[in-house]
């Protein structure tokens, strides 16, 4: 992909929320924005949602893994990295079938030692141990998705996805307006599941027009 990137030595709360509203995202501690993705160099569009917080509600999915769920305690703080999200990492890139970041440390910071964004973690715990985390970015008014992994042991559990709703409900009980899940790829099928997460409430990002449409509009789906 041919990104624009920005670098970053500050950033404020509503700044973040800025960047994210006309497609752009953290990648480490720069922001960029692509609406062109290759896989498999083969070329795919990229599409830009976020999800209407005060519209999202609980579904029957979310309530699901909730129920499959309710077993592990959750924790949602300030953004440490300990050994223990390490070595998690470690163990979830070595399942993956693409090439991840070194490190924890890498995929958030790169080559710096500082955090220009404000991140929080989400930790799942199975008794005492550290099955699955995530991040996420908090602007003034709006929040960033940026990755959840887990123990694969435990991939039954659809933790990915049950992090994201859990990401998305503490933005909601914090009364932001806006959570940025990222992008999906029409043709490519490996990230359609942000489609679902959210669902009725996602818009898209229309580069050309620089404006947000509802996806999803009475019977009409998203393609």
């Amino acid at each position: 992909m041919n990104p624009n990137v920005i670098e970053l030595f500050s950033l404020e709360p509503a700044q973040l929320d800025g960047f994210l509203s006309i497609g752009w995202f953290r990648i480490q501690q720069t922001i960029f924005t692509t609406n062109i993705l290759y896989f498999n160099d083969q070329q795919y569009d990229a599409i830009w949602l976020r999800v209407r917080l005060h519209e999202f509600k609980p579904d029957r999915k979310y309530n699901k893994l909730s129920s499959k769920n309710n077993r592990f305690r959750t924790e949602i703080k300030s953004l440490r990295i300990t050994p223990a999200h390490e070595a998690l990492y470690n163990l979830y890139k070595e399942s993956i079938s693409f090439e991840g970041a070194p490190s924890l440390h890498s995929l958030l910071y790169g080559q710096n030692d500082f955090n220009v964004y404000n991140t929080h973690t989400i930790d799942v715990y199975d008794g005492d141990v550290l099955i699955a985390t995530g991040c996420f970015d908090l602007g003034t008014n709006s929040a960033a998705g940026i990755f959840s992994v887990y123990d694969p042991a435990y991939k039954k559990f659809s933790l990915g996805k049950y992090m994201i709703y859990k990401k998305m409900q503490y933005c909601k009980e914090e009364n932001f307006t806006y959570f940025y899940p990222g992008y999906v790829v029409p043709g490519y099928p490996s990230f359609d599941y942000k489609l679902e997460i959210g669902k009725p409430a996602i818009d898209y990002f229309d580069p050309v027009q620089k404006k947000w449409y509802a996806i999803y509009n009475d019977a009409e789906e998203f393609r």
